[in-house]
């Protein structure tokens, strides 16, 4: 009896979702305000405002429960980049500009809630994970002496530029950052439709990462002078990145990636309309 009562239930569920469902798929893209967020750093007031794009692909299957609660869940792969821009004074009369730029291919999935998702204009939430796989990164410093001179240091994943007075080349003994990152997130926003099949979305999005991306063990930049040299590059031994004095005991906050943004989306709809319940019919288009 009770497998029966169990089959009988599963059925019903089963018979609710099908009644109500869509494929969506497209593509979205979304500008955010992004930090390489520590506390220490922050705390001296060198961080710039800094914007980096979004741009991805995904696909969604969206139902209503019980006829009346509209759910879905979504896959997603983007092209993320964040970073930071830096800019601060030291005591002795010198300043420094410098950024990081981290670049990254994010899959990730969610779940989505909202208001009727077949009306003209539906409010949408969602809230997901993401992994991300660094690509490349680029670490910038720039020291500007009391008489205008100029240090640069140029790191591109482990290349590097290194300037003062003449340029040389080199390269770093590890890389500066960690080569996954994860992210929880949430959105929240409305979708309108454009057509019977397409759907235009916009809304924010806030993702805070879970882990550290620094690589914070001891590294060195080998330099391809005559004769070779080797200096210590000693931006995550500091408690404070950029800032002195140097002490390889230091124990430093875990920096996390940290962005928010406003996003924008385009979806093409695969639905059959005869499905469509009676109090549930979608926006008349003409």
């Amino acid at each position: 009896m009770r497998r029966i009562i169990i089959i009988i239930l599963i059925s019903a569920i089963s018979t609710q979702l099908i009644a109500q469902n869509e494929a969506r798929f497209g593509i979205f893209a979304g500008v955010n305000y992004t930090s390489l967020m520590n506390s220490k750093d922050k705390a001296f007031g060198d961080y710039l405002p800094t914007f980096k794009p979004t741009l991805g692909i995904e696909a969604g299957y969206h139902f209503t429960l019980f006829k009346t609660l509209p759910l879905g869940f979504s896959v997603q792969l983007s092209n993320n980049k964040t970073g930071q821009n830096y800019h601060g004074n030291y005591a002795d009369s010198t300043s420094y500009y410098a950024y990081s730029r981290l670049n990254y291919i994010r899959p990730g999935a969610a779940l989505h809630f909202g208001t009727n998702p077949r009306r003209l204009v539906a409010l949408s939430f969602s809230v997901g994970a993401t992994l991300g796989f660094l690509t490349n990164y680029q670490e910038k410093f720039e020291l500007i002496r009391y008489n205008n001179d100029r240090m640069i240091i140029d790191i591109k994943n482990t290349d590097v530029m290194y300037y003062d007075t003449v340029k040389i080349k080199g390269s770093l003994t590890a890389q500066m950052y960690n080569k996954t990152d994860m992210t929880v997130f949430g959105s929240m926003g409305f979708d309108v439709m454009l057509s019977k099949r397409m759907v235009f979305g916009v809304y924010g999005r806030y993702d805070m990462g879970m882990k550290s991306v620094e690589n914070r063990n001891s590294m060195k930049i080998n330099m391809e002078s005559e004769p070779p040299t080797s200096i210590f590059w000693t931006p995550y031994n500091l408690d404070v990145k950029y800032r002195g004095p140097i002490d390889l005991t230091a124990k430093r906050e875990d920096t996390k990636n940290v962005f928010y943004g406003v996003y924008f989306s385009l979806k093409y709809r695969i639905f059959n309309s005869e499905r469509i319940e009676f109090y549930y019919k979608e926006h008349k288009w003409d």
